[in-house]
């Protein structure tokens, strides 16, 4: 390989060899235990916050309920008492009284019957809004918890993470332009790491991929023996043959 084409791609993978060192922290913060932790309390919590405001809807369907069926049954009793204290008439009439004293009976079990359904039903609310509401809390509480001991990971990679963004801006001026711009492209498309060495083959002169490990073919070697690197066929990563 031709020296000034060797230096840039060792200043190449000096940067990559610090992207990864970050990324690695990044990776590490990313799967900390406690951020998991802090999701799935999150999720809880805000399962709780739906099931009481859930809770407070039925209920206030059960209040209008309750109150429709209160005067239902206060209009029923203002009914009966006026049949009650009606004056005594011919025959007819006073069956007719009986008919619908009686229909009045079927109605006051049936608003009973209703009565006992919203109060089973209203029980049912509060306790499940109970349940949520200590729930929610215990979720709350959790959050918190993990939240402090992640926030307290974050904080002990801060300055190790400030330091390696700096010197990674450092070294990104010193990169050859075409070559970075080469790299990033390899990195959006997930290949990481971009560059990787060429690996010893089995063959005599005969090289593997160092990042997915398939052979390279006749032109690849040739490549890199005559200039020092070439792009796999496979993942399309740079392959550089330093020595």
């Amino acid at each position: 390989m031709e020296e000034t084409l060797k230096q840039k791609f060792k200043v190449l993978l000096a940067y990559q060899k610090k992207d990864i060192e970050l990324r690695k922290i990044n990776l590490t913060l990313e799967r900390d235990v406690s951020l998991a932790e802090m999701n799935k309390h999150k999720r809880a919590f805000n399962e709780a916050k739906q099931a009481i405001s859930e809770c407070e809807q039925a209920a206030g369907g059960l209040l209008e309920q309750f109150a429709a069926l209160q005067k239902y049954i206060e209009d029923n009793e203002a009914l009966l008492a006026e049949l009650e204290n009606a004056d005594e008439t011919g025959e007819e009439e006073l069956e007719s009284r009986v008919r619908r004293l009686e229909s009045l009976k079927s109605k006051f079990q049936t608003a009973d019957k209703k009565m006992h359904d919203i109060d089973d039903k209203s029980k049912t609310v509060c306790k499940r809004r109970g349940d949520a509401l200590k729930y929610g809390n215990a979720a709350k509480q959790k959050f918190g918890e993990a939240r402090d001991k992640h926030n307290a990971l974050v904080s002990s990679k801060a300055d190790e993470i400030t330091r390696l963004k700096a010197e990674l801006d450092q070294m990104r001026l010193q990169l050859d332009k075409k070559l970075f711009e080469e790299y990033e492209s390899l990195v959006n498309d997930n290949k990481f790491p971009p560059v990787v060495p060429a690996a010893a083959s089995d063959k005599k002169d005969m090289f593997n991929c160092g990042g997915c490990g398939l052979s390279l073919p006749q032109n690849g070697n040739a490549l890199l023996s005559t200039q020092g690197w070439c792009r796999c066929d496979n993942c399309r990563r740079i392959i550089v043959h330093l020595s």
